[in-house]
């Protein structure tokens, strides 16, 4: 039995791996940084998975990003990571631990059982919890290579992306409860 578990979490955390890299490379320009389903991906993979699963696919998808072009508009990681946007990327650990962070809390308050609704609420909190983290590790960044101030940095690196992001994740926090929940029922059974 452990080992089907452990089979069946390393599928799921290459499943994930592979939707942060169908994702992050479909992007909308809409000046220097662009709109991408990179933020929506990481999210919903925090809500669904646990959150060593989650790290480890987010980890996965990081470590393909140095050698694939699964990097917004197709770039990799050595050109990635030190642009302009490479903050974004380096954000994704600390976005999934935030998320975490608050989910949980807010589901240890909820108690044992907690009501759908309830699960909802914690996951978008936990997913709009995890938005400031992108945008203060993108904005520094940013900020840095393009040698522009902050006033300039949030206007192109925070407020363009403040009501899709919230879009992305109340997106994030229904789908990733329900499909959590259907794991939970059929791959993922708890250990009586």
């Amino acid at each position: 039995m452990k080992s089907h578990k452990i089979l069946v979490q390393m599928i799921l955390c290459a499943i994930f791996a592979a939707i942060l890299c169908i994702c992050s490379p479909l992007a909308i320009p809409v000046g220097p940084i662009p709109i991408t389903l990179s933020v929506f991906a990481v999210l919903l993979c925090g809500v669904v998975l646990e959150l060593k699963l989650s790290l480890i696919s987010v980890a996965v998808y990081l470590l393909l990003g140095l050698f694939l072009p699964v990097f917004s508009r197709g770039m990799t990681g050595l050109a990635a990571f030190p642009g302009p946007t490479g903050g974004y990327i380096w954000s994704y650990p600390l976005m999934i631990v935030t998320l975490w962070l608050v989910q949980g809390a807010m589901l240890r308050l909820a108690g044992p059982r907690p009501a759908r609704v309830v699960e909802y609420l914690s996951a978008f909190l936990g997913c709009a919890a995890a938005l400031p983290v992108c945008y203060l590790c993108g904005t520094a960044q940013f900020t840095l290579v393009a040698h522009t101030t902050v006033r300039h940095a949030l206007s192109v690196c925070v407020l363009p992306f403040l009501i899709p992001d919230l879009i992305k994740a109340a997106a994030a926090a229904l789908l990733g409860v329900t499909l959590r929940e259907i794991l939970r029922k059929s791959i993922l059974p708890s250990e009586s």
